[in-house]
């Protein structure tokens, strides 16, 4: 196994290429109960166009089907695996997102078996069209519950209206009538493309011997005989800049009126490590202008403007970004007009050196405590390795950001001017 030391933080990181493409990574935490592990296919609720194994022609499947996938692998012809777990003292779960599929446990005992069980579970597909049939009612209720959360809809409606076509504007789990038309071929057809082990990474942190880990999955990987594949030919998923519908309104059963904002970020050229500085720079400028330290967040509390709803974030991806500010308010037009005259009169142009200064020390404190928590490092180290940076590597990343390099930032990534006004509006009685 490779061994990268970070002198800084003093963590060790072990990674081995197995044979039929599978990405190792073993983080020992030496004196911690738990070990926690993740097991990841870089398949998400985006890939619905792609180009499965040895073919030349695109195919389309159904929304939703990675999410689909992700409930199906739990269920076998054999019994409960949430039981068979628990049995073994471990936690299991899974989730699906924009871009990956994961699927994890948390334990304190049995770790080798249970390791053994996680890997079982994924690489272990069972599918027919009853169990198919059965499953969609099940989902169908999930997405109807989601739907039924005023900041998810809010949320959906507002990326609706900011993309034309790209697909980060439909429910990761897809709609009730996508779901529908997923068949058992669709699941297996998936599986076989994006459950590949090229395509897959595994992460073990806890306190355990990295040699002894790498050897159980190797022996385990080896054992499966599959010869690692070439990388996944994806759509590219192009899409203009412009916003589709600069206004979303949406009667709902909410008690108070809610506003977001959605700007649609300029997608530039950038190497991945740029990307995720980027991402970093655009979170301290909006926190900078926003945060609750500010006279300007003082002044919408005292206004009766926000309340503890008031929330900002920015995503960005290789094929998509965006930033989001959004409140619960009585007033959206005066809100939304207070809040874009903050903007324009901060746009690139922040000075407050001090304010940066204690912000950065704050990011670097809350990400080395984060640090203690094998849970969190198992998934934000996953995360970034499909960013194409490692999660240790976040530290160089931050000293090299400064006041000038966040601004301008915000000049080249925020386009103010194309924005989606969204709304909760309360449905009348």
């Amino acid at each position: 196994m490779n061994k990268t030391y970070y002198e800084q933080i003093d963590e060790t990181v072990y990674q081995a290429q197995l044979d039929n493409g599978l990405t190792l990574f073993v983080i020992p935490k030496r004196g911690f109960q738990k070990t926690f592990v993740t097991y990841t296919t870089n398949f998400g609720s985006l890939d619905s166009r792609f180009k499965p194994h040895q073919s030349d022609e695109f195919v389309t499947v159904p929304d939703g089907v990675a999410h689909f996938l992700e409930h199906k692998l739990f269920e076998k012809e054999d019994g409960d695996l949430f039981t068979d777990f628990a049995e073994y003292d471990a936690q299991v779960n899974a989730f699906t997102s924009f871009d990956r599929t994961s699927y994890l446990f948390s334990a304190t005992n049995y770790i080798d078996e249970n390791i053994i069980r996680l890997l079982k579970m994924v690489e272990s597909p069972y599918f027919t069209e009853e169990t198919v049939e059965k499953e969609k009612g099940i989902i169908a209720e999930e997405i109807k519950m989601y739907q039924e959360q005023p900041g998810y809809r809010l949320m959906f409606n507002t990326l609706r209206g900011m993309y034309h076509d790209h697909p980060v504007k439909v429910d990761i789990a897809g709609s009730v009538e996508s779901i529908y038309d997923i068949t058992k071929d669709d699941l297996y057809l998936c599986y076989e493309t994006f459950y590949h082990p090229s395509n897959m990474v595994l992460f073990v942190v806890g306190d355990v011997d990295p040699e002894h880990i790498y050897q159980l999955v190797k022996t385990h990987e080896d054992a499966r005989h599959i010869e690692a594949q070439p990388e996944i030919v994806r759509d590219p998923l192009h899409e203009t800049h412009d916003v589709l519908e600069r206004e979303m309104r949406e009667t709902l059963q909410v008690q108070s009126p809610r506003l977001m904002l959605g700007f649609k970020n300029k997608q530039l050229d950038v190497s991945q490590r740029r990307r995720v500085q980027e991402d970093i720079e655009m979170s301290f400028f909006f926190e900078l202008v926003f945060g609750e330290e500010t006279v300007f967040y003082q002044t919408l509390l005292n206004e009766h403007l926000i309340d503890a709803t008031f929330s900002y974030q920015t995503v960005i991806e290789p094929t998509y970004s965006f930033s989001l500010v959004t409140s619960t308010t009585e007033e959206p037009d005066k809100l939304k007009a207070k809040l874009l005259a903050e903007l324009h009169d901060k746009f690139g142009c922040v000075d407050d050196q001090t304010a940066f200064e204690l912000l950065k020390r704050q990011f670097i404190g809350e990400y080395i405590s984060s640090l203690n928590s094998p849970e969190h490092i198992a998934n934000q180290a996953t995360k970034y390795y499909f960013d194409g940076v490692a999660l240790f590597e976040l530290l160089d990343i931050i000293d090299e950001i400064t006041l000038d390099s966040m601004n301008e930032t915000v000049r080249e990534r925020l386009d103010i001017e194309n924005v989606v006004d969204s709304r909760l509006e309360i449905k009348p009685s």
